[in-house]
């Protein structure tokens, strides 16, 4: 085995400065949580996607054993993981015991040594934290080490001129299709990001059935050519690698993958790659397992990113919510965007499991919600509400993959400014025109962004429902005020996209015309200004919410983008022509697409640890079924506290309808 001790070194000339294993602070770098998948990280940082700190440690690696070959390195590292994982773990247990044991006794006797264990605590965590990126750094690296580059046609690619950034390979600018499936096989991609980048957007230029037959054709050749070592078996573990990728891209992305592709690949493992690698059982078990809906964090690799103590969690909670307090104000006032330091990193802590939205949306019987309060009735929170509503969209959101925001306009989505109000029941048509995927018809389906766009319409339609059917001045002032602060609360713990459905319910016609917006205090409706403010702030940029942030323990802070303003990014980033004059497609607005998709899969990876309260969850199904589909402006005509009236006018009505009730009773 060669040294590759000094491909390692070269490496750290094409990242940028990252945190280390004290957690210091560098440059701009993704997430370093043991959670994370590296695949979107890769998608939207690229080259830049590892610290310094982590090149530096995987060099010295294997110093000691005399040898710097990677499976030394990937080896020792192992032990590492397993050695502070298991002091992770006791740590943990003591503190927990320690603490049960405080609580009890109600003494102050071991504060003293709480306060210890808990630093303890965060130090090992942290170290935790940055083994694991430096494991994923040496795993990709071990993965470009292990395959030569395949040779393309150079008319096939196009590459620009090499940047001063001391990348070793000159950026990408274009390519054909057979380039750019070739280039799947060059030595530098497995760290640059590129295959990440290419399955989220290879659909622009061949089909999944194309791609499946390029790489099936690729391990065919290699197993049957005359010497089934070194450059051919570097070429199937590479495409061992890709069919893998393909396989879970394809289950996670089609609700219904096509039968004939799934039964052309098992015919293929069993047939090719069986007899020849042990992966194919691997394989053949992905593809019979069932694909189960994601409910939790999908790359949970590491034990630290669950099961953590309840006091970890609490105290996590209020470091947050001071820093919310102290950081979080949206200044609107002849500014639109807010502060860099609105947004700081907090943990990402296991999302709790709850009951499906959209297996039950109402969560009680006929009987129950009969007995369904109106929501200005009812005694919850603004807060608690916020924070179950949370919960439900992120549910939805977790269905979702990157891929589904892609083509979205030919699938019906529009931007809501250019829809009047209407029933949310209806079903948007296509627009017209062709699909931008190769080989797609347009005939509309029923994606799982869709399903999230209708979700959001629903609870739209539901908070402006809830307002323009109170029955007094003063219950339609109180919903103002509650759903305001909702919408308000929801923004600053970054759920951008139930503020959105808050903004967009009392943005509606009818409900700015209600009289009771003349009784809110001005505090409250500058709370209104705040959300636009908002707003504005998440259309002006597509990677607003992935800016410069700092990096801490457990990743990023907890995230719901705004799902119809990302897919109008993306539906922006779609216009115009895909391709060259040459017919080559420029992978430079490919590449953009995928960084703005990539971020789907970067929040789903930080849920929200709030705790689900079913009852409320009920409640709040029970109402949204209710009410999301009905029609405002007779739900509003019904109701006369909806209509500015003089007092002699509304004497008279009184006298009338007292009247109409005395005639009504001589009747029964």
């Amino acid at each position: 085995m060669e040294d590759d001790s000094d491909s390692l070194g070269s490496s750290e000339r094409r990242v940028s400065p990252g945190g280390g294993p004290g957690g210091e602070e560098g440059g701009r770098g993704p997430d370093r949580g043991p959670g994370s998948d590296a695949n979107w990280a890769l998608a939207y940082y690229g080259e830049e996607c590892f610290g310094v700190e982590v090149v530096h440690y995987a060099q010295s690696l294997g110093q000691h054993s005399g040898s710097a070959c990677l499976e030394v390195k990937a080896q020792e590292l192992q032990q590492q993981l397993v050695i502070e994982n298991r002091n992770l773990k006791k740590t943990r247990n003591f503190y927990q015991k320690l603490l049960q044991q405080d609580r009890k006794n109600k003494g102050s006797e071991s504060k003293l040594l709480l306060g210890k264990l808990k630093t303890q605590l965060e130090e090992l965590r942290s170290k935790v934290d940055f083994l694991y990126s430096v494991k994923k750094y040496v795993e990709h690296h071990l993965s470009s080490l292990e395959q030569r580059p395949d040779p393309a046609d150079p008319t096939l690619l196009s590459f620009g001129p090499q940047t001063q950034t001391g990348h070793c390979r000159s950026p990408l600018q274009a390519g054909s299709p057979k380039g750019l499936l070739a280039l799947l096989y060059a030595r530098s991609v497995a760290l640059d990001g590129f295959i990440q980048q290419f399955f989220y957007t290879y659909r622009y230029f061949c089909t999944s059935e194309q791609l499946l037959r390029f790489l099936m054709e690729r391990f065919t050749t290699a197993t049957r050519g005359p010497d089934v070592s070194g450059n051919n078996v570097k070429i199937l573990r590479r495409t061992l690698d890709l069919l893998e990728a393909w396989l879970t891209d394809c289950k996670l992305v089609e609700q219904k993958p096509e039968c004939s592709l799934l039964t052309k690949l098992e015919n293929f493992l069993n047939a090719e790659v069986v007899p020849v690698d042990s992966r194919g059982e691997t394989l053949l078990a992905t593809l019979h397992r069932p694909q189960s809906p994601r409910r939790q964090n999908p790359g949970s690799e590491s034990p630290i990113s669950v099961d953590r103590d309840d006091d970890s969690s609490s105290m996590l909670s209020s470091v947050e919510d001071a820093e919310k307090r102290q950081h979080c104000h949206w200044r609107v006032s002849r500014v639109v965007e807010p502060r860099e330091n609105t947004f700081c990193i907090a943990a990402a802590l296991p999302m709790p499991c709850y009951g499906s939205l959209l297996a039950d949306p109402s969560g009680a019987s006929p009987r129950a919600q009969e007995r369904l309060l109106p929501f200005s009735q009812s005694s919850y929170s603004a807060q608690c509400t916020a924070q179950q509503l949370t919960l439900l969209q992120q549910e939805v959101f977790l269905g979702c993959h990157p891929v589904h925001f892609l083509n979205s306009r030919v699938k019906g989505v529009r931007d809501s400014a250019s829809t009047p109000n209407k029933n949310v029941c209806r079903r948007v048509t296509p627009a017209e025109g062709g699909s931008l995927f190769a080989g797609e018809d347009t005939s509309p389906s029923d994606s799982a962004l869709q399903r999230l766009l209708a979700y959001g319409d629903s609870v739209t339609n539901w908070i402006s429902a809830e307002i323009v059917s109170s029955d007094s001045f003063k219950a339609q002032a109180a919903a103002l005020t509650k759903f305001l602060l909702i919408g308000k609360h929801c923004y600053e713990t970054r759920d951008f996209a139930t503020a959105m459905h808050v903004l967009a319910g009392l943005e509606n016609v009818i409900v700015r015309q209600l009289p009771a917006w003349k009784h809110l205090s001005s505090k409250v409706c500058e709370v209104l200004e705040e959300l636009r403010a908002v707003q504005v702030f998440l259309k002006s940029d597509d990677l607003c919410l992935m800016g410069a942030e700092p990096s801490r323990r457990g990743g990023r802070r907890p995230t719901l983008p705004s799902p119809r303003v990302l897919a109008m990014h993306v539906q922006q980033l779609e216009r115009g022509a895909f391709t060259l004059t040459t017919g080559a497609y420029k992978w430079t607005k490919l590449r953009s697409i995928a960084r703005v998709v990539s971020q789907v899969q970067a929040f789903q990876e930080a849920p929200f640890p709030y705790g689900a309260r079913r009852e409320l969850q009920a409640y709040l199904r029970g109402r949204i079924q209710l009410l999301s589909g009905c029609d405002l402006h007779l739900l509003a005509a019904d109701h006369d506290g909806n209509f500015q009236q003089p007092s002699a006018q509304r004497h008279v009505h009184r006298r009338i309808q007292d009247t109409l009730r005395r005639v009504r009773a001589n009747f029964q």
